[in-house]
């Protein structure tokens, strides 16, 4: 899920079927047990133009889901992991097979170290919920199925995660473990001065002024009205160690 929709049975990589089933699980897997109705199936799919036959091809695909997840079961069967409920349809998941609440599991252990042990222990945990990425959530659907906020809310909690870790790396002294975590996002928000200040400062902790330098300067033309002629307090390295 964080990244492109993939699923394994064992380790055997299931074969999710076409695009807008693919879409379908994809938001099934977002929603991370919560039911889905199917008009959300439906706007998702189609927005606003939906074909007469659509809560029908919905179905079609919650019957070829299940059957992807549980081969041999009857064709009118429930099964075990994609569940009817409440008007609508959740996958029967956990921290333990589906990467999203893993990493919102770890995240949460990370807050918690931060918070009670330093940030020693806490960027350990964010280094392995982050490594769970890779790429953007659901990368690969249908563009108008990708435009649903589910999926812009996973990014929002990427980029809100590796500031947070960022935030426990300078403290440490630390920035290695953030830094490609930083400059990958960085590329995807231009704009976003809080994630570039993380950055610089990420840069210099870590030798490298020159390339700091570069990247307030593209920041500066960027926000002119916020970072005027040095930069703020905030790109400044930390010296603190853990």
């Amino acid at each position: 899920m964080l990244g492109p929709v993939r699923a394994w049975r064992a380790d055997v990589e299931l074969r999710l079927g076409p695009p807008q089933q693919q879409a379908f699980a994809a938001l099934l897997l977002a929603s991370a047990g919560r039911p889905v109705t199917v008009a959300e199936v439906v706007d998702m799919l189609w927005g606003q133009d939906p074909p007469s036959s659509a809560v029908n091809v919905v179905r079609r695909y919650v019957g070829a889901l299940r059957r992807v997840l549980e081969p041999g079961l009857p064709r009118m069967a429930t099964g075990r992991w994609l569940l009817r409920e409440g008007g609508g349809y959740r996958l029967n998941v956990g921290v333990t097979t589906l990467d999203l609440l893993r990493f919102r599991d770890l995240r949460t252990q990370a807050r918690a170290a931060d918070r009670a042990d330093g940030s020693a222990y806490a960027l350990e945990l964010y280094a392995q919920a982050l490594a769970l990425w890779c790429g953007h959530a659901a990368a690969g659907i249908p563009a108008q199925a990708r435009s649903h906020p589910v999926f812009a809310g996973l990014d929002g909690e990427r980029l809100a995660t590796v500031k947070e870790a960022a935030d426990a790396a300078l403290r440490c002294g630390r920035a290695e473990p953030v830094l490609a975590q930083l400059q990958g996002l960085a590329d995807d928000h231009p704009l976003d001065e809080p994630l570039h200040s993380r950055l610089i400062r990420a840069l210099t902790l870590t030798g490298q002024q020159a390339q700091a330098l570069e990247t307030y300067q593209k920041i500066r033309v960027l926000l002119p009205r916020s970072w005027t002629s040095s930069p703020p307090p905030s790109c400044w390295p930390l010296t603190a160690k853990c």
